[in-house]
């Protein structure tokens, strides 16, 4: 087969795999969507200030926009996984780099505006709310921005795994690499909590994010400190997570060409 890329065969491809998955994906992001907001907007709703109604907010950061998410990413090779469609996908005739950005493709149109739906309703939602509340109520604020930033950087760090994993492990991807990313975390968080714990002389308090601010506490001295990454540091921090997701999308290509797909 013939394994130079053919932007009109590219196109055609694309259409095929959103005539094959984009029902699926449709329904996925339909449920997505209704979950998301009924999430978010009931802070619009009441006149008097309700931490669970925020709190909402990071829930839905997580397991809507973060878990949710990644049920796209782990479909994205599933039609070589399966004995029923293999075969007729392998024999597509379009070259291996045209399967696999059609594949990225069609993942990143969904993926991506659904980030973005949660940033920009998160922000119109907390300034409504705000500007409902009854005189006297505390004010919301934004999701801290070290946990935005902690979670926007996990996000792309799963997104990434879970779509090097969907063609890594030929079954139960999306449970192996879920175990993978657990323990992973896990043990990253805890390294960067031992750190920031040293390296600020053992405080009595110290909350600790990967790819964010440190927020220290001392008990005895009354003190509290707010340790962010220098400006100019700053810009390689947020960039290792798109570093991150580059290297997984070149390797799991590299294992599609071993697949010989």
């Amino acid at each position: 087969m013939n394994q130079t890329f053919n932007l009109h065969r590219f196109q055609l491809l694309v259409k095929l795999d959103l005539a094959e998955k984009g029902k699926n994906y449709l329904l996925m992001a339909g449920l997505f969507t209704g979950l998301t907001l009924l999430f978010m907007l009931p802070i619009t709703w009441q006149k008097d200030h309700s931490e669970v109604l925020f709190l909402l907010h990071a829930l839905n950061l997580f397991m809507i926009v973060m878990v949710g998410g990644s049920l796209y990413t782990t479909s994205v090779f599933s039609q070589y996984s399966s004995p029923d469609t293999g075969i007729a996908a392998i024999m597509v005739p379009a070259s291996r780099l045209e399967k696999y950005l059609s594949a990225l493709l069609i993942n990143l149109l969904f993926i991506i505006p659904f980030t973005l739906l949660f940033l920009k309703l998160h922000i119109w939602t907390i300034d409504f709310a705000n500007e409902r509340l009854n005189p006297g109520q505390g004010k919301y604020i934004y999701l801290p921005k070290e946990l935005l930033q902690y979670f926007m950087s996990m996000h792309i760090i799963i997104q990434g795994s879970v779509f090097l994993g969907s063609i890594y492990f030929p079954k139960l991807s999306y449970i192996k690499t879920a175990a993978v990313l657990f323990i992973s975390a896990i043990l990253i968080g805890v390294i960067n909590w031992y750190l920031a714990k040293n390296f600020t002389s053992n405080p009595t308090s110290v909350v600790a994010f990967p790819f964010s601010a440190w927020k220290v506490w001392y008990e005895k001295s009354h003190t509290n400190f707010y340790i962010d990454f220098p400006e100019s540091v700053q810009p390689l921090v947020n960039i290792v997570p798109i570093l991150f997701l580059l290297s997984v999308w070149f390797i799991a290509y590299v294992r599609l060409k071993e697949k010989e797909i």
